[in-house]
């Protein structure tokens, strides 16, 4: 869940900050992001336009796999500290 909630914090602030958008987007925040969430890099290899149907299709395919990957994360460190010493 937490994943999934990274990448739609994620898409907001791409669409408040969009280049219509009196709003600038600060890199750094962007950097945080990318880390954060690292299947958007998906994105830049396809760059939809902002708003259209492509953008919500790859962003919500992006936001399963953040997802996923939080959730496997999760799985590994939960395993981890069950095992006996």
């Amino acid at each position: 869940m937490l994943g999934f909630a990274i990448t739609a914090i994620f898409v907001s602030y791409q669409l408040l900050t969009d280049t219509q958008s009196s709003i600038s987007r600060s890199s750094t925040l962007m950097l945080v992001f990318v880390v954060l969430c690292p299947p958007s890099l998906l994105s830049v290899a396809l760059d939809p336009d902002v708003g259209t149907n492509s953008f919500y299709v790859l962003w919500t395919v992006i936001a399963l796999l953040n997802a996923g990957l939080f959730a496997t994360v999760r799985a590994l460190v939960t395993r981890r500290q069950q095992r006996p010493d």
